[in-house]
């Protein structure tokens, strides 16, 4: 007998709450800052390679990445 629980709930991590907040950015919704909260500006996004560069307008910190193909896909 396990003694592993039958539903386990996944904890979010920091690489999956930057790339939502990526792929946020890259499809042109409201991306908040990851460190303060305050409203983040995107400065590049190509929307071929998925690539993102976002700043905040507040803290002044900078996030850059790729946002993961499964993101970027629209949902049949």
């Amino acid at each position: 007998m396990s003694t592993m629980p039958l539903a386990t709930v996944a904890q979010p991590t920091l690489a999956d709450a930057v790339d939502e907040s990526l792929a946020d950015a890259l499809a042109g919704r409201e991306a908040a800052c990851l460190w303060c909260g305050g409203h983040a500006v995107v400065l590049a996004a190509d929307i071929w390679s998925g690539a993102v560069k976002v700043a905040c307008s507040e803290c002044g910190s900078e996030l850059s990445g790729i946002v993961p193909r499964h993101l970027r896909e629209v949902p049949r």
